[in-house]
Parts: structure tokens; sequence; C-alpha cells
């Protein structure tokens, strides 16, 4: 039985800004709690800004535990996991590292990458449904 959810890079973007794009399901996920964020996240959206790519503020993280997410670093256990997820399978490195927090701490992720799901991971849910 998993302790809760960790939400993908994605999905805390669309939860702050656009709902509409996380499926029914999902929705019903958030509602009930039990919710994560990674560092992992907070160093992906701190790059895309870098590139222009995002408005991103270090405010937002504490937007986000205001909601009642709850942070969670990159820590040794999720160190040892990363070794698990080939980059053939999904390339993106940041993406990498969230699954390893994941697995690490016996979370589901909630994801809308079609690189992760098409793993068929029984912790990843698609977070479109």
């Amino acid at each position: 039985m998993n302790k809760g959810y960790l939400l993908d890079t994605q999905v805390l973007s669309w939860l702050e800004h656009d709902q509409s794009r996380l499926g029914k399901n999902t929705l019903k996920m958030v509602e009930r709690g039990n919710l994560y964020y990674c560092s992992i996240s907070v160093a992906e959206l701190s790059f895309k800004r870098s590139l222009g790519k995002y408005d991103f503020s270090p405010q937002t993280t504490q937007g986000w535990q205001q909601a009642g997410i709850s942070p969670l670093k990159f820590d040794d256990e999720a160190a040892v996991a990363f070794g698990r997820f080939s980059p053939k399978w999904t390339p993106d490195p940041f993406d990498r590292l969230i699954m390893a927090v994941t697995v690490a701490h016996n979370l589901v992720l909630l994801t809308s990458d079609s690189k992760i799901l098409a793993q068929s991971f029984d912790w990843v849910f698609d977070a479109t449904t």
C-alpha cells in the first residue's frame, strides 16, 4: 500500500495554472491528500526559468506547502533507486530522479509523461485520467 502521491513537475504546474488538464480520478486523489512534491521538481522548474520557458518563483513552493503538498528531498534511498532507471527508457534525467524518489518513498507517481507511462510501472498513474 502506498503512503501517498508524488506529483510530477507537469502535474504541479497544471494544479497551479490549468487544473482542467488533470483527469477526474487524479483530482479525486488530490482532494484526498497525502500529496508530495520533490526537490527535483523545484530544480527542474528553476532550470526551465533560466531558459525562459517557465515563470517560476521560489515562493511557489510555499504555496504548494500551504495547499498541503509536502516536500521530499532527493536522499540516499532515492540515489540508490536512481540506478534502476535506464536513460534508454526515460531519457530526461529529471524524470528518472523523480521516479527514484517515488520508489524510495513507496509513493504513487502522478504524471502525464508518456515515456514514464510507457514503462507500465504499477506505481505510476496517468494524471490525465
